[in-house]
Formats: C-alpha cells, sequence, structure tokens
C-alpha cells in the first residue's frame, strides 16, 4: 500500500523515510568523537596496538584518575573508511604519508613568506579504513591518527580534543575534523 502512494504522488521519499535516514547516519556517525579522551600527541613510536593501548589507559588514569575513562574495543564511527582533516606545521610536501593530502594550494602553502623556522603550516586531509574492514573503534581511529600525526610538527596544539563530523558534507566518505588544542 505504501508503494501504491509512492507512485501515485510519485515521490522518491517520504519525510518520514528522510528523517529515519538522517537519524540512522546521525547514530551510526555521531556528530562529536572521543571527545572525553585525553591524549597528548608526542611523535613517539608505538610498535603495536596494544602497547598504544597500554599508554592511553595509563594517560587517562593519570589525568583523570576516577573518572578515567577507555574502551579501546567501542566502536566509535560506523564506517568501513573516513576522512579526517587537521592542522599540522610541515617542512615540505614529502612529510605527507601516501594517504594524505594537502586542503590549501600548494604552491599557496610553500610560498616563503609563508614560511616560519623552516616550517609551513597546513591543513592535511587523510584517509583511513577501519582495521576490521567495517567501523572504526576508539583505538583504531586513534592508534592510526597517532602514526600519521608522529612525523609532523603540531606546535603547541598537542592535546587531543576529539573528532567533530563536519555538517552538510556530501563527499563520498565521512568527513571529520581532529580537534587540537594547546
Amino acid at each position: 500500500m505504501f508503494r501504491f502512494f509512492k507512485e501515485l504522488f510519485n515521490t522518491t521519499t517520504t519525510k518520514v523515510e528522510q528523517e529515519l535516514t538522517t537519524a540512522k547516519a546521525t547514530v551510526a556517525n555521531p556528530d562529536t568523537v572521543l571527545a572525553n579522551l585525553v591524549w597528548a600527541f608526542n611523535r613517539k613510536p608505538y610498535d603495536s596496538q596494544t602497547e598504544f593501548d597500554e599508554e592511553i589507559s595509563r594517560y587517562q588514569k593519570d589525568i583523570l584518575r576516577a573518572q578515567a575513562y577507555w574502551k579501546g574495543e567501542e566502536t566509535v564511527i560506523h564506517a568501513p573508511e573516513v576522512e579526517v582533516c587537521y592542522e599540522a606545521w610541515i617542512r615540505s610536501i614529502d612529510d605527507l604519508k601516501s594517504n594524505e593530502e594537502l586542503l590549501d594550494d600548494q604552491e599557496e602553502v610553500f610560498d616563503e613568506d609563508n614560511e616560519e623556522d623552516g616550517f609551513f603550516q597546513v591543513e592535511i586531509s587523510a584517509k583511513l579504513q577501519a582495521a576490521n574492514g567495517s567501523s572504526f573503534s576508539a583505538l583504531d581511529i586513534m592508534y592510526q591518527m597517532e602514526h600519521q600525526v608522529s612525523n609532523k610538527e603540531l606546535g603547541d596544539h598537542i592535546f587531543f580534543e576529539g573528532f567533530q563530523r563536519a555538517q552538510d558534507y556530501n563527499g563520498a566518505l565521512p568527513l571529520y575534523h581532529m580537534v587540537c588544542g594547546s
């Protein structure tokens, strides 16, 4: 019967269907991810996810004490692939990893007027794939981002403050901005 009315009024989707789709997308990919996590990117190489997991857990306990919460296995983004944008200081285009690209015009970014102590401030987009092929756990996305920034300078913005989902973005992948503060 629903199909009959849909065809009768020649609509592709109803308002209810649109609202349900929007609600599912919001649940699957929340606007804010890991905003309560405390972490400082320190350019330390981690040999394994297990080592990194232990380090984040310890850091939570050291900083938050009784309010510490870290469940690395908890699913935080329900997508097999995401795009994460972040700001960093790099010396050259060679500092980008194979899954990264500049969001700014390369010629403009590396203009000598924008150089500060041999570094250039840039906005970078990194495409990440979930380790399990379907969704990102807290540990998975944090471990990948730790590796993304490990060869870059973050200035005094080393303190992770969460991921913010881009609103009104129609790209193929969910887009998040990694927020870091000082």
